[in-house]
């Protein structure tokens, strides 16, 4: 055999080592991706753990017609999925989504939803004078990119607070508001203008009871790092102010250094007792 032809033969083996060790790891690496695990739902019992690890304190009556629900964890039926573009991935709400209650201060609580193992949202709410009022927002959310993953914290503080609602509250009442928003992955701020509309008193059937509840709608429209529109409807009871039942749809827009990725959300869930587990 030449020398020439022995050198090609060379060259052609080692190109192919190189290709197969550039091929290879692309092809381990969308396999993992294709294959990753969806987030399932956040048991109940790993809620009332985290409960329980904070301050369970007792109902507590601010004298006034508005007050704070009880504090411990709900159980919810949820149904409902999030997207993002790039990469082009999803996720599920756990079929059974855990709801905590948890008081602070005099007059404060937040509520949590953990809508998988991987995305939870929790609001702070205050009664000031009666009024029941929105403080903050926070979102942590998860993404399975198979070979790594990705966690986004959002959180969204409105000053002053955001009056939702008021004694002698009415329908078509309508309060606005607005919120500003950092994220540890996006740089900059983002201003959310809400409008929270008043649509009347509604009875739901949870756990074969009626309900008697006061149901409002957020409109969000978000500008700066993040734009689009958020709505999302809220069920509150008009016992305790407790959240029963909640409506998310959301379509939001981020610049990256690959383009803009959209971020999309549809779901529902609803208390499926009104008894909380301490």
């Amino acid at each position: 055999m030449s020398a020439s032809r022995h050198s090609l033969r060379w060259i052609v083996i080692t190109g192919s080592i190189v290709a197969a060790l550039v091929i290879i790891p692309i092809i381990v690496l969308f396999s993992m991706f294709v294959f990753r695990d969806n987030p399932g739902a956040k048991s109940f019992d790993d809620a009332l753990q985290a409960f329980r690890a904070g301050d369970p304190s007792e109902i507590e009556s601010i004298g006034a017609v508005v007050v704070r629900p009880p504090a411990g964890v709900y159980q919810s039926d949820a149904s409902g999925k999030a997207s993002i573009s790039f990469p082009p991935t999803s996720q599920n709400y756990g079929t059974l989504a855990p709801v905590t209650v948890t008081h602070q201060g005099d007059n404060c609580w937040t509520t949590t939803v953990d809508f998988n193992t991987a995305f939870q949202q929790r609001w702070n709410y205050c009664i000031d004078n009666g009024v029941l009022t929105e403080h903050s927002n926070h979102t942590t959310t998860s993404w399975d990119l198979g070979a790594t993953s990705i966690t986004n914290l959002s959180e969204f503080n409105c000053s002053p607070p955001g009056e939702i609602i008021k004694t002698g509250e009415r329908r078509d009442e309508v309060s606005t508001y607005a919120c500003i928003g950092t994220s540890d992955s996006i740089s900059g701020t983002t201003t959310s203008d809400v409008t929270f509309e008043s649509l009347g008193a509604e009875s739901l059937y949870i756990n074969s009871v009626a309900t008697p509840t006061f149901h409002y709608r957020e409109r969000d429209i978000l500008t700066g790092p993040q734009k689009g529109t958020t709505t999302i409807d809220y069920w509150y009871s008009l016992q305790d102010m407790l959240l029963v039942r909640m409506e998310r749809h959301i379509n939001l827009r981020t610049d990256s250094p690959v383009g803009e990725v959209t971020y999309k959300e549809d779901g529902e869930w609803q208390l499926s007792s009104l008894t909380p587990v301490r």
